[in-house]
This record gives C-alpha cells, structure tokens and sequence, in this order.
C-alpha cells in the first residue's frame, strides 16, 4: 500500500497550489501533482467549483504516486476532467489546501477572491447524475428565446412583464471575461445562460408560476418536484438570481449574501459564511478563522455587522427559533436571539432590501442606527419606539388544512382544491381584519365606478381593500420592489376572483383573464414567498401587519432608529426593559418613519438578549 501523501507547506502570503491532474480514461487511476503558485504570478489553470458531498464516502487518488483520500464527488469529477493525452492544470479547495493546517486554511480563504478572479475557466461540476436532463440545453435556449429581456432596473422590469407575460458563489467571484461551464456527466451548459434565465423568472415573478403553489398556472409539469422538494428549486434559483445580479453591480454586504444562500449545505457549517467572505466588498474585517466553533463564528458575524458596520438588516435574518427546509422545527443554537444561527436558514423571506436595490421602507426614520453590545457579548443595545402589539393572529398559509375533493365538489381535481386553500387562508385574514377592509364582490376586471362617481362610504372600503391588500403582499412583489398601484387594483381582482370562482354559473371574464396573465405572476410571487413563513395580524391600535410564524399575541413592534422594517419583540419575563428577538415584521402605516413623527411614542433604549 502506498504511504499516505504529506503536504509541504506553503512559504509566501498570496501562495496557492495547483494540481496538475495526469492524463487517463476508463478505469485508470487518478494521478495528479501539486504544485505552488505564486498569484501575483499570474499562473494558468482552471478552477473547479463543486459539491464535497458526503464525507464518508471517500475514494483513492494519488498524488506524487502517494495516497490521498478525496470525496465521491471529487473523485467523479477529477475523473470527468481529466484529459486522455495531456496535462490539465486545475485548482481544487479539497486538494490544493491543506485541509488539517488550519492557519493554512484561513489564508487560503481570504485567497479566494484572487484564486476565482484569475482562472482561464470556473468548471462547474455538478456531478455524474443526467437523469431527467435530456434535452436540457435545447430548453434553456428556448427559455432565452422566450422570456423577456434583462433589465437591472424595477420601472423596466415592470413595464416589460406588463407587456410580455400576457403572451408569453464561487462563481460570482471570477471576472466577466472568465467563463463559466456547468458540467454533469456528458452535459455541459453555459453558466450565463442558465443565470441569466433564473434572473428574468426572478425579475418577472415567473417562479411562482412553476412552483405548484400558483392558483393561476396550475398545469405546471414538473410542479410536483418543486413540492416534494419542499420548494428548494424555487429558492436556489432566487439564489442564482442574487449571485448574477452580483457580477452587475459588485456592490453586496456578507448580510445580503447570507440573506441570498438560505438553502446552501456544508459539510462544514463555518462554510456557509467563510465561502461568502469573498462576494462582498467590505466584510467589517471578518475574517476565516476554523479554529472558532460554529457559535462563536455566528456570534462574530452579527457582531461585526451589527456593531463595526452598524448593518441592521441582520436581525432579518435572526427570527426568535426557525423553520429549516424539512419544514420540522429545528432548535436553535445557544445563542441570543438577535444572533442569525446559519445551521438552519430555512424558509424564511426577510422583508429588508438588498444593498443593491433601492430601500422599500425606512421604518427607522432617517436617522443613523446607535447599536453596541453588552462586555459579555449577549445582550444588543438598540434605541427605537415601541408603536403597537399583536392582538390577533391568523395560522400561517402551511397550516391550513387542504380542501378535499369532496369540499371542493362538483368541481373536482388539483385546481379548485388550490384556488380553494389559498382563498380559505385569504379569507381568514378578512376576518381578521375586519370587515372595513374587505367587502367581496364581484370581480370585473375593471373598476365599476370611478373614484369621481364613489360615495363616501364606497372610497372609505376602496381605501381599506387597497391596505388590506398592501399588508397581505407586505408592500412589496418580486424581490423586494414596491408595489405600483396598479398592482394593488389586480389584487382586487385576483383575490375576488379566488372566491367568484366557487359561485354557480361562474364564468371568467376577458378583463379579469387578461388581468391575471398580466399581473399575476407578481401578485404570486409576492403573496406565497411570504404566506408559509409569516402570520397576517390585527393590532390592539387597529393596524394590519404581517409577522413571523413564531408571533404571539402580545408580542410588541419596535421601530429601531435607522432601521428598515419594524421588529417584533417578546418582553422577558424575568427581566423589566428586556426582551427577545421574533422576527421582522410589516405595520402598515409605519413603514416610511411615520412612528418617529407622531408625539405619541417616545424613543427609549431596547435591551434584546
């Protein structure tokens, strides 16, 4: 048996090594070399970007004919990868790093925005498994061919998905001359491509649509995988969305790439942050640092952007305890509550806005925030008002029960029971909000009198439909613009509709169709991304809002100063003028600083362990 290999260190600070991977085919064995490469160099290689996969499923290579144990799934792709006659210079994390030095380990990471920003090629591989992708290629083009155009801008994206829809990580980092390949097994696809169609469904809130959540395209073929997959496809492609909007604008926080990566797995849990550190410009100085346990790397990450970057769109990230993926709830780590714990990241849609776009709300009026932390690192200082408490809760979407065929008889099939669950959810929320905010009638397509021709009384129930509806899609459609008003009015129709259609003899409209295929799709997007992981509420002073899962009647909103959204706190039992992080909420009527102006609520210090 041959000796198990021994790394050599590394002399100099922008050091790295490259693998030279060895000719071969068939069955042979993998060999490769390392060897180390100054950057400043600029040495030629390619750079693989990969899944680690399992690892306890290991597979033997040589390297400088000693024995070295990789995953399964670098082992496929070295294998993949390798050419038949010639040398292929790659660069691998796994291999090229020393994985058990870990001060090797930190400055390899802080390395790798060089590493990816200077290949001749990134390589995608994700993986040997092509079941299911025939013809793949074919459907991206067409994909291309069909959806709008890219647009970087809310006001064209909106104007464009009026016209058209009626009738129709590692990898931001490299260059933009570097390309991207994305291989699995024999098939291989342009990265650009696939970016750029995950960005126009983005843009245009075609995801829903194909998600099997929609009560408008409920023939989607392959909506069935997105539900059985807990609506993971959904949230990766958002995740590509962010990543390609990144090459456009370089201008990301780590906060809005961790807000982008809910569903990204690691082997090691550290990942999930030290794998970002080099997406945004300015890290607050964070640094890799493997010698930390994954709570301390939580607690350094809200710190440092909480205190040294003053970055309040963290405690979005932070809910009081979290709902992950297998939609099973999952303990928190012990950590305080304002403290975001990346092991499970799950099905939450924070309602702060990427740096990248333009800020929604200003709940905090214009103000700079005032954040520190207590000498023992637990306890989060913040100053804001607190302007209202939850007095009653609806049960979020996921909780309610779905129709059976016999309720939704004589209809019959997986439609009507759709359009059934979501209108019984919508109609809870009705109840709750009371019957100023909604009166149904039915749905035309088109308003049946002007706002000339109102009575009083007829302007006063418009006026509350209209909030009532800005509250259910929390003020905003696709990711995080605001909602034009005449979004609001095809609200109306949608929700009208989802009860019109249970009536005898319905028939739908042209308006009301036309109105659907046009904004629809954004009505959707809005109103599920948010539905399965937040609560419709009422307020004790009378508001709408929307807050997390976990919210309880009593709970307080707070308007942190310099803060984005209002959050929901939970006062301590044992400790007066202390209290827990839930979550971030919409108040409708707070949400543009109005609390900062209104003499009744004093700014106070918030304690929040």
């Amino acid at each position: 048996m041959a000796p198990l290999y021994r790394y050599k260190p590394l002399s100099h600070d922008d050091e790295t090594r490259l693998l030279h991977l060895e000719p071969g085919s068939g069955d042979d064995d993998i060999r490769f070399t390392l060897h180390p490469v100054r950057l400043s160099d600029k040495p030629s290689y390619e750079a693989i970007s990969y899944c680690w996969g399992d690892a306890g499923e290991n597979c033997e290579v040589y390297c400088e004919d000693e024995l070295l144990l990789v995953t399964s799934s670098l082992y496929t792709a070295l294998r993949r990868l390798r050419r038949r006659d010639a040398v292929r210079v790659l660069w691998v994390d796994a291999t090229c790093i020393n994985q058990r030095d870990i001060p090797e380990k930190n400055r390899q990471v802080r390395l790798m925005s060089r590493i990816y920003s200077q290949p001749s090629a990134v390589l995608i591989w994700l993986g040997d498994d092509t079941s299911g992708l025939d013809g793949l290629d074919e459907c991206i083009k067409g994909a291309l061919e069909l959806l709008p155009p890219e647009h970087f801008e809310f006001e064209k994206i909106y104007q464009i998905s009026r016209k058209i829809l009626p009738e129709a990580e590692e990898v931001a980092l490299a260059d933009d001359n570097v390309p991207r390949t994305i291989i699995c097994g024999d098939i291989v696809l342009s990265w650009k491509q696939l970016a750029s169609v995950a960005y126009r469904m983005g843009s245009y809130g075609i995801i829903t649509l194909l998600s099997g959540q929609s009560t408008i395209n409920l023939h989607a073929p392959y909506m069935l995988a997105f539900v059985a997959d807990n609506f993971r496809p959904t949230l990766m492609l958002s995740a590509v969305y962010m990543t390609y909007l990144a090459t456009v604008y370089r201008k990301l926080t780590l906060v809005d790439c961790v807000t982008a990566t809910p569903v990204f797995q690691c082997t090691d849990q550290r990942d999930h942050l030290y794998s970002l550190l080099s997406l945004p410009q300015d890290t607050g100085g964070l640094e890799a640092d493997y010698s930390l346990s994954i709570e301390e790397v939580c607690m350094r990450f809200a710190v440092t952007a909480l205190v040294s970057c003053q970055n309040l769109k963290l405690l979005s990230l932070a809910p009081h305890t979290h709902y992950p993926l297998a939609g099973q709830k999952q303990e928190r780590l012990a950590l305080p509550s304002w403290v975001p714990d990346l092991t499970s990241q799950g099905l939450v849609n924070p309602l702060v806005s990427y740096t990248i776009h333009p800020q929604v709300f200003h709940a905090g009026g214009d103000q700079k925030p005032s954040v520190t932390v207590s000498a023992d690192g637990r306890v989060l200082h913040v100053r804001g008002r607190i302007v209202d408490r939850v007095a009653k809760l609806v049960r979020p979407l996921n909780e309610v029960p779905f129709p059976t065929e016999e309720e939704v008889a004589p209809k019959s099939g997986f439609q009507p029971r759709m359009k059934m669950y979501v209108r019984d959810w919508i109609g809870r929320c009705i109840e709750v909000a009371g019957e100023e905010h909604w009166k149904w009638t039915k749905s035309k397509g088109e308003p049946e009198r002007t706002p000339i021709e109102e009575t009083y009384e007829e302007a006063e129930l418009r006026r509350g439909s209209l909030n009532f509806l800005e509250t259910l899609l929390c003020g905003m459609i696709t990711l995080r613009d605001p909602v034009p008003d005449e979004v609001l009015q095809a609200a109306q129709v949608y929700v009208a509709h989802l009860f019109d259609y249970f009536t005898d003899g319905f028939e739908m409209s042209e308006g009301v169709r036309m109105m659907l295929l046009t904004y629809g799709a954004m009505i959707e997007h809005s109103l599920i991304s948010s539905a399965d992981s937040r609560r419709f509420c009422r307020t004790s002073q009378g508001r709408l809002g929307q807050v997390r899962n976990e919210a309880r009647e009593g709970d307080v909103f707070v308007c942190i100063v310099g803060a984005e959204v209002p959050y929901l706190l939970r006062a301590s039992t044992e400790k007066e003028g202390v209290y827990t992080l839930v979550g971030d909420s919409f108040l409708l009527g707070v949400m543009q600083g109005e609390a900062f102006s209104d003499q009744r609520y004093e700014t106070v210090d918030i304690a929040i362990e």
